[in-house]
């Protein structure tokens, strides 16, 4: 049996026991000092527990270091989608940080929308509707600049009613181009660059270099009535959503425009009785018939050239309609003399400016039209009169209005003289600018003179307009509200 066991122990090792014993050091130490022991010898079997006791160790480290391995892999896979969630994570705040700040934005913007919304309903009494239509248009597309013109088809010539942030009176040929292509089509225009007005049939002029633009047609009282130009957005391009909003500006343009016809019929029947007055005092005039008309409609476009407020355009517009009612004062046969008038004939003739301006005062919602009507013979070198007011402390209304009713009276025949051709006519507002008249007002009126639409039959005067509204009604009608309070 020993012999054997003997027999046993001294088997050659396998081809893979060799390999290990061949790579491991410790292995092939123990092999090499088992060469020099006899297998009999107890040392033999010493170091052959040696050897299957070191192998198992080895397996065991083999297979530990094998799930080191594994969880080190684990652990650098952990730590990569740590990475990328932690880049997931970044992206999803800083999307949403951007839909918290377009939010926000969006809010603010809902606020000044609503709150031009409000203005826009609040111009039953008070306010250039068509100012307060293009605000709202600009709040709503976040331009920063625009235009409103009135023109009904494409082939009229736009008149521009309130503009911000531009000067476009007249409009320019660029102006007008985009107005015809956007009332052509009944549709909105957009441009976001330079190259995308191309097609427009003139080029920009100075100030019109626009970044970006939309351009709507306007539907005012189920009627085409013009053109909304927004430019130059403050942030990003016009788009869709900007289209959007110019509609639903339209539909509270549509209530605040019917408030504004309702306010006006108001005010016209107010003043019913003044305007018949006034016509039946032009009708005495044998030589001017319809000279009333271009009066006011040339008055009208001056004050809009010159800028001014809503406020003094009104003033201009009543002032120019009622700057004579005093006239009925004055006998027709010292209105109509055709010859000199003696010194007594004179101061009563230049007494229908107290006579028109008593008159005028006694109309509550008139009382500032009614110092322009006194004031409308003054001379801005202070040689006119009643009271001899010189430059800027003569109302601005009764300037225009002097300009205007001295270019017309020229161009009149009167009884006395045959009517003065546009070119002397015009000769004398320059030669007396600066003297008898306001040299702007001058400037302002030859301009006028020039458009095109300046000589033609007045427009409707029922077309809301803030030339045409009561520059007291405001007032006027906060009394009434306040004495309604107290009772």
């Amino acid at each position: 049996m020993p012999d054997r066991v003997d027999e046993a122990t001294q088997l050659p090792p396998t081809g893979q026991e060799r390999a290990c014993v061949s790579d491991d050091p410790v292995l092939l130490a123990l092999a090499q000092a088992a060469e020099y022991v006899s297998p009999t010898d107890p040392a033999f079997s010493a170091l052959r527990g040696a050897e299957v006791a070191y192998r198992e160790i080895h397996a065991r480290l083999a297979l530990q270091t094998a799930s080191l391995q594994r969880s080190q892999r684990d652990l650098t896979d952990a730590q990569a989608r740590a990475v990328w969630r932690g880049h997931e994570l970044a992206e999803a705040q800083s999307l949403l940080d951007r839909e918290r700040q377009r939010a926000a934005r969006d809010s603010e913007r809902a606020g000044a929308l609503a709150s031009a919304l409000e203005e826009l309903h609040r111009g039953l009494f008070s306010g250039n509707v068509h100012d307060l239509i293009l605000r709202a248009c600009l709040v709503a597309t976040g331009a920063t600049r625009g235009l409103y013109l009135t023109a009904r088809a494409a082939h009229d010539l736009p008149r521009v009613r309130a503009a911000v942030g531009m000067d476009a009176v007249p409009p320019s040929p660029f102006l007008q181009a985009l107005c015809r292509t956007v009332l052509a089509r009944e549709d909105t225009f957009v441009a976001n660059s330079s190259a995308a007005l191309a097609d427009l049939d003139a080029r920009p002029g100075p100030g019109e270099d626009f970044q970006s633009v939309i351009a709507a047609p306007v539907v005012l009282l189920a009627d085409l009535n013009g053109v909304v130009v927004a430019a130059d957005k403050a942030s990003g391009d016009f788009d869709e959503r900007d289209a959007k909003e110019l509609l639903g500006v339209g539909d509270h343009a549509q209530v605040a425009t019917q408030n504004a016809v309702l306010r006006r019929e108001v005010q016209q029947a107010y003043l019913s009785t003044v305007t018949v007055l006034a016509d039946a005092l032009a009708a005495r005039d044998p030589d001017g018939p319809g000279r009333g008309d271009l009066v006011l409609r040339t008055a009208q476009r001056v004050g809009e050239r010159l800028g001014l407020s809503a406020y003094d355009r009104s003033v201009v517009y009543y002032t120019a309609l009622l700057h004579d009612i005093g006239n009925i004062g004055v006998g027709d046969g010292v209105l109509n003399k055709p010859g000199p008038l003696r010194a007594a004939e004179r101061a009563l003739v230049q007494s229908h400016v107290r006579i028109g301006h008593d008159l005028v005062r006694h109309v509550p919602a008139l009382a500032g039209v009614a110092d322009a009507v006194l004031r409308h013979h003054e001379w801005y070198d202070g040689g006119g009169y009643p009271d001899g007011l010189a430059g800027e402390s003569i109302p601005v209304a009764a300037r225009v209005v002097g300009v205007v009713t001295a270019y017309y009276a020229m161009t009149t025949r009167r009884g006395y003289r045959e009517p003065y051709g546009d070119g002397r006519a015009r000769d004398e507002l320059g030669r007396n600018a600066g003297a008898q008249f306001d040299p702007r007002v001058v400037e302002a009126v030859l301009a006028v003179l020039d458009e095109p639409l300046a000589q033609t039959e007045r427009t409707d005067i029922d077309e809301v307009d803030a030339d045409g509204l009561l520059p007291g009604f405001d007032a006027m009608r906060g009394a009434l509200q306040s004495a309604g309070a107290a009772r």
